[in-house]
């Protein structure tokens, strides 16, 4: 958790901004083609899936978003367990769910796994992008 906060405090605040809409728009792709291409498979479960797994990972982001600035704002003693205590929740909740669409239908279910898992491929992708294009700056600065 300190290396990824390490990582999120090289960039600046726009920066974050770009990286997270950045994200958003490559998770709604991801998502539509998912979708489109498992319906002509012959399996709209597992797309429908994916594109739950996709919208928990963006909720999961910007309540990640909203915890922090809380914390920041409440300036609370021991930040760190706070938000530690924060993301352990929201893994169980996410958890739960997954584990009850899995019960539901196998195919939605391993979709929102495959769908989550796709999201945070896609975040760490634009984070590796923004870090590089800082560096690139730097460097030619």
């Amino acid at each position: 958790m300190d290396r990824l906060a390490a990582l999120f405090e090289q960039l600046p605040l726009p920066e974050i901004t770009r990286l997270l809409r950045r994200t958003v728009l490559a998770g709604i792709g991801v998502g539509v083609v998912a979708l489109g291409l498992s319906a002509l498979l012959g399996h709209a479960l597992v797309g429908l899936g994916a594109c739950v797994g996709l919208a928990l990972g963006l909720v999961n982001i910007r309540l990640v978003t909203a915890s922090v600035a809380r914390v920041n704002e409440r300036a609370v003693a021991n930040p760190k367990r706070v938000l530690a205590s924060q993301t352990l929740a929201r893994l169980g909740i996410t958890t739960v769910v997954v584990i009850g669409l899995l019960l539901a239908s196998i195919q939605v279910g391993f979709g929102a796994a495959g769908g989550i898992a796709v999201f945070y491929f896609l975040l760490i992708a634009s984070l590796v992008r923004s870090i590089l294009k800082q560096g690139a700056a730097g460097l030619s600065a």
